[in-house]
């Protein structure tokens, strides 16, 4: 296969099949000429064998590796079977030439080496050459791949989704979840459950209504979280609209025929600790519409912001009502733990659970044991006995040093969402306990280790804090900053959630030496010699930097000169469009490329280029200033692309036109209005919507270059 991408290789494929009409050969020679093309997009081909007529004398046979270790394991399998005794080919690389349609559009796939096999003018020479190297191709698909990677651990790729959905890269998490479901790393529930946090991360709540078995997800045993965005989805799909305009009848109506079947399950008196108003509303429209409700009811009390003009309408209980109510039994309480264990998969629930059990006689645990509905509940809680589990970060981190802390990373995965953020963000001492427990566990490399997996559950965390970025949480970003460093030099991929802490630090104010000490960390994580694939990172980060004030001048301009030096060794191996986005950053600053020196020409076609040209893309930013720059590097990149920006804060018809006419459509995540989001997607139907991660121009760019492809940086 050739191409950056599988999507490249089958666009590659179809334009030289378009330009390759092997005229002047016989059907059988012309046969195996098709044939061998499909090795162009073939993955298990370590390359691609092309043929071509350029004259009636003259059939040559294109080699084209995308690597050299591609070359290396090609070069000896094609000189043994169709070598200097059928052809001319003896193993040596040779430019492709130019002047040929089919040659321009190879040098396209920007191909690492390449080699040119002339075929003898003998008919029978040549069959038994084509046939030679159709001997080849099947040998090599035959052949084990002695250069496989290692494989990646299910929890390292669900820490990687995780840290691309803290800085909003869909595609790259969407990827993820691809590669999940077609490796077989998760059952059919559990991809369901990620599908699920995807789409709400986005707020694509009707998405998450639309998904097949979307009413046995509401009956399954799921997490808090998930049960927060399952009801938060049912809100926007059926209940919004009535509800937000008073109407009292339509919204009982709507829960009542809609709602309520699925929702009615999931309404437990543990509420998840992330439940919005919106769901609140749905526990508020169920203690309305069900008296017996008794349990949802005392949870509504201190709840009468949330639920809105429904408070008015819940009846008061009596203080006589309340007075006679007896205290349940400790194995009634016991039961109703062990119930709550098996609906939801909880860590609270379950350290609940084991408290309530610990209350019982020994009598009344062998009962529950021998009861079928409570079995696989108590195995699950008395298989813990002894083991106190997490109850905060502080506790995680104590235990991440612990060999039989097997399921470190599943707990921490749910700690994202069902441990407080406010208790600790608003006390000093937390914020100190928490620092000085992150110090402590990188004395052990166990713990070090898991705790740099754990980073982008922890940015989660931090993110859920209603105040982010808080100043008085500062150390906590700081040290968590310098672990993505540490675990960056170990070889870690996971740093995109280190942007948030960049931005974090850098929106509280730092003083010179913190200052100096967050660029040395982004050094650390950047490396000496960055590669393409963090391009837009770094640019991201300058346009940060350049945002925020600067307590040490000096150091901020000696980062920028750094991040121009490590540029500028890779700048003909960027994009059209990186090319333009560091353009319009060295013009920011007042430096000129060529006095860097930094070489402006391309190494390599535009694949980019090619892609947009005759599109309309759509850019949709409240940040004016960044939608207009990301336009001017778009039209850039290419003289026939039209770009519309708009900033309107509602439904307008200019609004409308865009979203169901423009071929992509982009919307940046974090400056985006949310009324304007949801008139978007309603006018967008299923025609592609990208989102960008941050309001900066370099992430618009970054969104659009991860859709389209054309670049090494292309994830989806």
């Amino acid at each position: 296969m050739i191409g950056t991408d599988g999507d490249a290789s089958r666009h590659a494929l179809a334009d030289i099949s378009a330009i390759n009409s092997f005229g002047g050969l016989d059907a059988e020679l012309a046969a195996l000429c098709v044939a061998l093309c499909d090795t162009i997009a073939d993955p298990g081909f370590p390359g691609a064998l092309i043929p071509t007529v350029v004259s009636a004398s003259d059939v040559r046979v294109l080699v084209v590796a995308p690597t050299v270790g591609s070359w290396r394991r090609l070069k000896p399998v094609l000189v043994a079977f169709a070598g200097p005794t059928l052809s001319s080919f003896e193993g040596i690389p040779e430019a492709l030439g130019s002047g040929h349609a089919l040659f321009d559009r190879v040098a396209q796939t920007e191909p690492a080496v390449s080699g040119v096999m002339r075929l003898s003018e003998d008919r029978r020479v040549r069959l038994t050459a084509l046939r030679a190297l159709i001997r080849a191709r099947d040998t090599l698909a035959r052949a084990p791949d002695l250069q496989r990677t290692a494989p990646v651990p299910s929890s390292w790729l669900l820490a990687r989704f995780q840290d691309y959905l803290n800085v909003g890269r869909r595609a790259a998490a969407m990827e993820i979840l691809e590669r999940l479901r077609s490796e077989l790393r998760l059952d059919s529930l559990n991809l369901k459950f990620l599908q699920v946090q995807l789409h709400a991360t986005f707020a694509e709540w009707q998405a998450i209504v639309d998904l097949s078995g979307f009413a046995s997800l509401c009956l399954a045993r799921r997490t808090p979280a998930i049960t927060s965005f399952l009801l938060e989805a049912v809100y926007h799909t059926h209940l919004a609209q009535p509800f937000d305009a008073h109407n009292v009848a339509e919204t009982r109506r709507r829960y009542e025929d809609l709602v309520r079947p699925l929702a009615r399950p999931m309404l437990t008196p543990s509420a998840p600790a992330t439940l919005t108003s919106h769901g609140w509303r749905i526990y508020g429209l169920e203690a309305l519409m069900g008296p017996d409700r008794t349990d949802i009811a005392e949870l509504l009390r201190q709840r009468s912001g949330d639920v809105g003009w429904i408070s008015d309408l819940l009846p008061v209980p009596s203080a006589h009502n309340e007075s006679v109510i007896a205290p349940d039994a400790p194995l009634d309480i016991a039961r109703e733990a062990l119930m709550r264990v098996d609906a939801i998969d909880s860590n609270d629930l379950l350290a609940d659970a084991r408290a309530a059990l610990a209350r019982l006689s020994p009598e009344e645990r062998a009962l529950l044991r021998e009861a079928d509905p409570f079995r696989p509940s108590m195995q699950i809680a008395e298989g813990l006995e002894g083991v106190a589990p997490p109850a905060s970060w502080v506790d995680w981190l104590g235990r991440a040093a612990d060999p039989t802390f097997m399921d470190a990373l599943d707990v921490a995965r749910q700690a994202t969402t069902e441990w407080v953020i406010d208790a600790t963000a608003g006390d000093p001492v937390a914020v100190q306990a928490l620092a000085a427990a992150l110090d402590r566990a990188q004395l052990s490399d166990l713990a070090a280790e898991r705790t740099a997996q754990a980073l982008p559950y922890l940015v989660a965390w931090l993110q859920r804090d209603p105040d982010f970025p808080r100043a008085a949480m500062t150390p906590i970003y700081a040290s968590l900053l310098t672990l993505f460093a540490l675990s960056r030099a170990r070889g870690s991929a996971t740093y995109d959630s280190s942007q948030v802490l960049i931005n974090a630090l850098l929106s509280g104010g730092l003083d010179s030496k913190a200052y100096k000490a967050l660029i040395a960390d982004i050094n650390e994580i950047a490396g000496d010699g960055f590669g393409i694939d963090m391009i837009y990172w770094v640019f991201e980060i300058v346009e940060d930097f350049l945002k925020a004030s600067a307590p040490d001048a000096s150091a901020r301009e000696d980062f920028f000169h750094g991040v121009l030096a490590r540029v500028a060794p890779i700048y003909g191996r960027l994009s059209s469009l990186q090319q333009s986005a560091v353009g319009q950053l060295a013009a920011e600053l007042g430096w000129n490329l060529q006095s860097l020196g930094v070489n402006q020409g391309r190494d390599t076609p535009d694949i980019f280029a090619i892609r947009i040209q005759d599109m309309r893309i759509a850019i949709y930013s409240l940040t004016e200033s960044s939608a207009r720059q990301a336009k001017a590097a778009l039209e850039q990149a290419s003289t026939n692309v039209t770009v519309d920006t708009n900033a309107d804060h509602g439904g307008t018809a200019r609004l409308r036109a865009l979203a169901e006419n423009a071929d992509l459509f982009v919307m940046t995540w974090l400056s985006a209005k949310h009324a304007a989001t949801d008139f978007i997607r309603e006018h967008r139907g299923s025609r592609p919507l990208i989102y960008a991660q941050g309001r900066g121009f370099s992430s618009i760019l970054r969104a659009i270059e991860d859709h389209i492809g054309g670049s090494s940086t292309s994830g989806a």
